[in-house]
């Protein structure tokens, strides 16, 4: 997808939320800083933006901060842009990872993969690896990710479960980095958040300011 991970990445488009019978558009700007911060800013009449960085998270709805738990900010990292993610898991020697299987996705052949953080390093947050588990669906031809699920949850015990899925679509090619120009989410199965991206750039000089975590 690129022959490095950008310093920063800022993408600009449209956006559409559906949260039952209420469909709103809008504009988006998706952000990332190195392979630990990422915002996403929805801009709708009932729109949010989320934050996270290095291992923490805050929501802004309606000029409200909400601090978000240790347990929901683990699966809160944006994977609009999955390269970060990826590369995050690559590089950190905690990280576990499996190889599930050679499935079909859309008509695709991909392999799908499982990753974690086991904090094996640091014994005080072992509590968190079960809240990174992240499951992977890569095109086995073209080698794109086309997939990407995580479960939310905002605690342990009884806390509800969240399913989310971002699929990908729509590859091209920006100053010789990849990036998916169609990224459609869903919650619990059903469509949530769909991004049209229009505009890409990078190693624009973005810094900690942007990505402020309350």
């Amino acid at each position: 997808m690129g022959g490095s991970v950008p310093s920063d990445s800022t993408a600009n488009g449209t956006v559409t939320t559906v949260a039952g019978s209420l469909t709103e558009t809008g504009s988006a700007v998706i952000l990332t800083k190195g392979t630990s911060q990422t915002s996403e800013q929805i801009q709708t009449p009932h729109g949010f933006t989320l934050v996270y960085a290095n291992g923490q998270a805050s929501q802004v709805i309606n000029s409200v901060v909400t601090t978000l738990s240790s347990e929901l900010a683990s699966s809160s990292r944006s994977v609009a842009y999955p390269v970060p993610l990826i590369a995050a898991v690559l590089n950190n020697p905690d990280s576990g990872y499996v190889y599930l299987a050679l499935e079909s996705l859309n008509g695709l052949q991909v392999h799908h993969l499982q990753c974690w953080n086991s904090f094996n390093s640091q014994p005080r947050f072992q509590f968190l690896a079960p809240f990174t588990l992240t499951d992977i669906w890569i095109d086995a031809a073209s080698g794109l990710p086309q997939r990407i699920s995580q479960v939310q949850k905002a605690g342990r015990g009884s806390e509800p479960r969240l399913k989310i899925d971002v699929y990908f679509s729509n590859y091209q090619k920006v100053s010789g980095v990849l990036y998916p120009f169609l990224i459609q989410k869903s919650l619990n199965g059903s469509p949530w958040i769909t991004f049209i991206i229009t505009s890409v750039t990078f190693d624009t000089g973005l810094t900690d300011a942007n990505f402020p975590v309350q």
